[in-house]
């Protein structure tokens, strides 16, 4: 937890990684009561495109209604709806196919 807590202070320790963009598929989800989203610019990055951006292969970005932080705990049928259906849109190889 302590390098949670100084994430924000510590710029150096995200250095070496700065630029770098997210290349595996990713489905983002947040609460729209997240206090996360409610910082400065974060809005405007999320939906004005610099995280799809940094995201290249961002699948979707879902902003939940009266939902915090802890997503999961809040609306876990929502979350699993989700991540099953992201989940869901990859083709897998059947034993057939190989």
């Amino acid at each position: 937890m302590a390098c949670v807590h100084e994430f924000g202070s510590s710029w150096e320790l995200t250095a070496p990684w700065s630029g770098s963009k997210v290349t595996v598929p990713t489905l983002f989800i947040i609460g729209d009561k997240d206090l996360v989203y409610s910082f400065s610019n974060v809005k405007e990055y999320l939906h004005g495109g610099g995280f799809a951006k940094d995201v290249p292969n961002l699948k979707e970005c879902i902003v939940l209604k009266d939902v915090g932080h802890f997503l999961h705990e809040e609306k876990p049928e929502i979350i699993n709806h989700h991540i099953l259906g992201f989940f869901k849109s990859f083709h897998v190889a059947s034993h057939a196919e190989i």
